[in-house]
């Protein structure tokens, strides 16, 4: 059998051992005893390197010569792959086999047969949590909320660190049942999901009473810069007031589609930066065209990554209100390498700072006003299905932008009211 480099360089060191060492080997097992190799020259560089994966092969080798049957190398490498990666203790970082990269491909392009849900690998329970279910979909259909946490699928237990082979497991043939467990108000809860061919809409938008703008962008991917952009367009041709950009629960996407949004509302400037290992930056800037209305921005505890830089730039710049809760933390960002095999790799390679120079990663940034939302009607309708008679944050923003003094003014008095009322009760 042919033997690779690191075998070769491996056994050429061994065969110096005191005769001692070899009198024991002689002694082993047939299996262990080392095998004479062909000896080549390389470099100290090239050998430090070999000998330090050299356990790998070893295993690999010992596997191919005497597994007591004919082992699959192929799919040996494959988990090989997925454990080096998970090694990392990186829940954004992936390793994805073939047909786990055409899936992610297929949901970056906006379309893909499944059951219609917007998920975020939550390092803080490490529980996979749905962010958005899309309307109409499978998801929608059955009850599954925005909030959920998917512990198991197929009956088979899944962790935020094996979100992807998660979405695997339900994406699959039209018309085929997956069975879905979630985790919700420390209840579980069964649904059977018919999967069916997904469509997915990034953007939404609408233009509200007193001529304010409305527009959801609930991923930056696919269409949602062009969605961005046509709703921008239809509120300058209306002259709207302001205008609320919606980021709850928006789990992020691609940077470049955040900072081309930043683009089209955000004056000369950084967008964003980001920090390599070793310290290497690449600045995102913008021009100073750009579409100049008032704005207030909708975060929350799932608006995260892409969502960030959108939310930091617009606050670091003072060209917009913040309204909601904190957002989640995620100031880091993903590489993503295509290999000819058609397997991928999503890589954590950088972190990322606002326009300030703030990392807001693990740390999250606060909303300028801060206003939370009834729970029931958040359970019972969906953060983005709320009436919106009954999204308090909503109807901040649009109190800011109706009259930014009084709406603040507003919300000062209530905070007040607020920290008063537990020393009346006393």
């Amino acid at each position: 059998m042919k033997r690779n480099l690191v075998a070769a360089v491996l056994v050429a060191l061994m065969l110096v051992l005191s005769a001692a060492c070899v009198q024991a080997d002689d002694a082993a097992l047939p299996m262990f005893r080392m095998k004479k190799q062909e000896t080549v020259t390389i470099t100290r560089e090239e050998y430090d390197r070999l000998n330090r994966y050299s356990k790998l092969d070893m295993l690999l080798e010992l596997v191919e010569d005497y597994y007591y049957e004919e082992p699959n190398v192929d799919d040996m490498l494959e988990s090989a792959a997925i454990g080096l990666i998970e090694g990392l203790g990186d829940v954004y970082s992936v390793y994805y086999t073939k047909e786990e990269m055409d899936s992610f491909n297929e949901e970056t392009e906006g379309e893909y047969a499944g059951i219609g849900c917007q998920l975020l690998a939550d390092p803080t329970d490490k529980l996979i949590t749905v962010t958005r279910v899309f309307k109409g979909s499978p998801a929608d259909k059955v009850g599954i909320q925005a909030g959920d946490k998917i512990v198991y699928v197929n009956d088979v237990y899944y962790s935020a660190y094996e979100m992807d082979e998660a979405v695997k497991v339900m994406r699959g043939t039209p018309g085929e049942d997956v069975k879905v467990t979630v985790l919700r108000d420390l209840e579980t809860i069964d649904y059977d999901v018919t999967r069916e061919i997904v469509s997915i809409n990034y953007v939404e938008y609408e233009i509200l009473e007193g001529n304010i703008g409305y527009v959801i962008v609930y991923d930056f991917l696919g269409d949602a810069f062009k969605g961005f952009k046509e709703a921008l367009n239809a509120f300058e041709t209306a002259q709207v007031a302001g205008v609320i950009i919606d980021l709850r629960n928006n789990g992020g996407g691609l940077v470049e589609d955040s900072v081309n949004m930043a683009d089209l509302i955000l004056p000369e400037g950084t967008v964003v930066s980001l920090k390599d290992r070793d310290g290497s930056v690449t600045a995102y800037t913008v021009d100073d065209e750009y579409y100049d209305v008032p704005l207030a921005v909708l975060v929350n505890g799932y608006s995260a990554s892409a969502s960030e830089i959108l939310a930091g730039a617009i606050r670091d710049m003072h060209a917009g209100t913040l309204v909601g809760e904190k957002t989640f933390g995620k100031g880091v960002v993903q590489s993503v390498v295509t290999f000819p095999d058609g397997s991928g790799l999503k890589l954590t390679s950088a972190r990322y700072y606002t326009p300030s120079g703030e990392c807001i990663h693990e740390v999250g940034i606060e909303p300028d006003v801060e206003v939370s939302l009834d729970e029931d009607a958040v359970t019972l309708y969906g953060i983005n299905n709320l009436p919106h008679e009954q999204d308090a944050q909503l109807q901040m923003a649009l109190s800011i932008l109706r009259g930014e003094e009084d709406a603040q003014d507003a919300q000062e008095q209530d905070d007040e009211a607020q920290a008063e009322e537990p020393a009346a009760q006393e």
